[in-house]
């Protein structure tokens, strides 16, 4: 006589199986609220017209004695627009300084779980925004004829 999956486990199907797998997965590690937060955000991250900017180059560049720290940049584009963004650490905050390239006036937005930070960019293109919390973050910039969004980025 052989017995089938179903007899072994119990009679549950594998649907049955796989929910109360989940249960318990979701009472012995939950998954953290920031995370459920960026998760849901990032179905909503465009409107119809705009662009996702992807991290097309990132580096960290340890800074000299005198400012005694490292600078993170990362660049990101979409549609022949580059956004420049270098982030440096000021005690437990950062600040973001950078450029829309080509240089135009633009709003900025820097998104995270629960807060929005906006800057303007000048007529170089330059913006910054010199006090931000550490966490999942992305940017939008918007002008006459742009409109971006770049991918969710752990800023640190």
């Amino acid at each position: 006589m052989t017995t089938s999956d179903d007899e072994r486990f119990g009679g549950d199907s594998d649907d049955e199986l796989a929910a109360r797998l989940g249960r318990l997965l979701g009472e012995m590690d939950p998954v953290p609220d920031q995370v459920v937060e960026a998760a849901g955000a990032s179905l909503g991250w465009r409107a119809l017209d705009t662009q996702l900017a992807r991290l097309v180059a990132e580096s960290l560049e340890t800074a000299g004695a005198v400012r005694g720290g490292g600078v993170w940049l990362l660049t990101f584009e979409a549609d022949g627009l580059t956004l420049e963004i270098e982030v440096s650490r000021s005690g437990d905050r950062l600040r973001i300084v950078g450029q829309v390239v080509p240089p135009r006036s633009a709003r900025l937005r820097a998104e995270q779980p629960g807060t929005t930070t906006e800057a303007t960019a000048d007529e170089l293109g330059r913006f910054s925004m010199p006090d931000l919390p550490a966490g999942p973050t992305r940017f939008t910039c918007t002008a006459p004829g742009v409109n971006i969004t770049t991918e969710w980025t752990l800023l640190r």
